[in-house]
């Protein structure tokens, strides 16, 4: 049966996923920035598994959400919830909310910074391979028309 303690738990799981995304995200930025390639690879999976968590804490969340509110008889959403609830209820359920809003705000924040740290990453790489062409143009090769093998 929907409750606000299931949905509020919900919240709580949804809130520790989100926080160990967050975190991998963070060490990806970190080992990106700092040119540790050799990290990017084990946080690449933490973060696919963090990110196949997430999307299992927010199917339950809705899912809770859903039924909470069927059950209410409101739309399935926190405000609308809350205001068909007792505060003693519908307190916890706000401050989850709000705690996981602020987590999610914080993640696509670090997402961002890391999308623009790879644009950057690939626009300094095809200015290298620019300048490798160039040079490379400048200096013929050093092949003779001399064949050593003997």
């Amino acid at each position: 049966m929907p409750s606000a303690d299931s949905l509020a738990e919900a919240l709580t799981q949804q809130a520790i996923v989100l926080r160990r995304l967050g975190d991998a995200t963070v060490r990806q930025r970190e080992a990106l920035k700092e040119g540790r390639l050799d990290l990017l690879q084990d946080i690449f999976k933490e973060q696919q598994s963090a990110g196949f968590a997430a999307e299992a804490a927010e199917e339950r969340r809705r899912r809770e959400a859903e039924g909470l509110a069927r059950a209410l008889g409101c739309e399935p959403n926190i405000s609308a919830i809350c205001a068909r609830l007792p505060e003693e209820e519908a307190s916890p359920l706000r401050e989850r909310a709000d705690e996981l809003l602020l987590l999610v705000n914080a993640l696509q924040s670090e997402i961002f910074i890391l999308s623009s740290l790879v644009e950057e990453n690939q626009r300094l790489n095809g200015m290298m391979a620019a300048e490798w062409r160039r040079l490379e143009g400048m200096y013929p090769s050093s092949r003779s028309g001399y064949d050593f093998k003997g």
